[in-house]
């Protein structure tokens, strides 16, 4: 039932940025918790920044994966119907934490940019345009990143301001140009409060509806994250080159005060 799917956030962990500042992060963290360390230097304030930015990103990723993982694995009706809910239920709600972490991406991107160039930026002023028009952003390869960021993201928007601001469950077939996903909803609906008028053929046409409807979600989704994924690397390749400067502009002015 699932295809192949990228364990995405994992991928964005082995990203040489990523992974260099795990590295300086990860034994500050663990020497706080036992509370081993000396108070931070300024290189350490600004690796903890960046941590606390680029964490929610790496999570984000991770529960695009959950939740896809979740949409395409329904568990059994006797379960369901003990929680009073039925498959499209079940589905819908994952899609739709699918589609508000995709949208949130963007977000955690400018403020990971706000935080490797020290703009200073409240997070609420943290937008595009005043991101990418910033002097010291805009001369450089972060704007066509988050230019590219943005055109993925912004296909679905719309439709997650609908859901998180008017309640609006997004049509299945709208998202996945589909014909019958939509229609599978009434029938779900029906079966959950009245099963006895869908006789057993019936009942397992739909169930082998279902298991189509999933593989094509599931398709779907992965696509989509795969996109996700592809503009994210490229932001942290070219984040990388300006976060190395700032580390060795700071140990100079460390090394110049020794």
């Amino acid at each position: 039932m699932k295809t192949q799917s990228a364990k995405v956030g994992g991928e964005l962990t082995s990203h040489p940025f990523v992974s260099s500042l795990f590295k300086l992060a990860f034994p500050m963290i663990a020497n706080k918790a036992v509370n081993k360390t000396p108070p931070p230097n300024n290189i350490d304030l600004y690796n903890l920044d960046l941590f606390d930015a680029v964490s929610p990103l790496i999570q984000s990723f991770e529960h695009l994966e959950r939740s896809r993982n979740f949409a395409t694995l329904v568990p059994s009706e006797k379960y369901l119907k003990r929680l009073s809910i039925n498959r499209h239920d079940w589905l819908e709600y994952h899609i739709s934490t699918f589609l508000i972490t995709f949208v949130t991406v963007d977000d955690q991107a400018l403020l990971l940019v706000n935080s490797v160039f020290c703009l200073g930026l409240d997070p609420k002023h943290c937008k595009a345009d005043v991101v990418k028009k910033n002097k010291w952003v805009k001369e450089t390869a972060i704007p066509k990143c988050l230019d590219s960021l943005g055109r993925i993201i912004s296909r679905f928007r719309t439709t997650r301001n609908s859901l998180v601001h008017r309640g609006k469950i997004p049509s299945l077939d709208a998202l996945l140009g589909a014909e019958c996903l939509d229609h599978l909803k009434r029938i779900s609906f029906a079966l959950q409060h009245r099963p006895e008028i869908f006789p057993e053929n019936k009942q397992t046409q739909v169930d082998e509806a279902y298991i189509k409807a999933f593989t094509q979600i599931g398709g779907w989704m992965d696509r989509e994250v795969c996109q996700l994924r592809i503009a994210v690397w490229q932001l942290l390749t070219d984040l990388h080159e300006f976060y190395s400067q700032r580390l060795s502009l700071l140990s100079s002015n460390a090394s110049d005060v020794a």
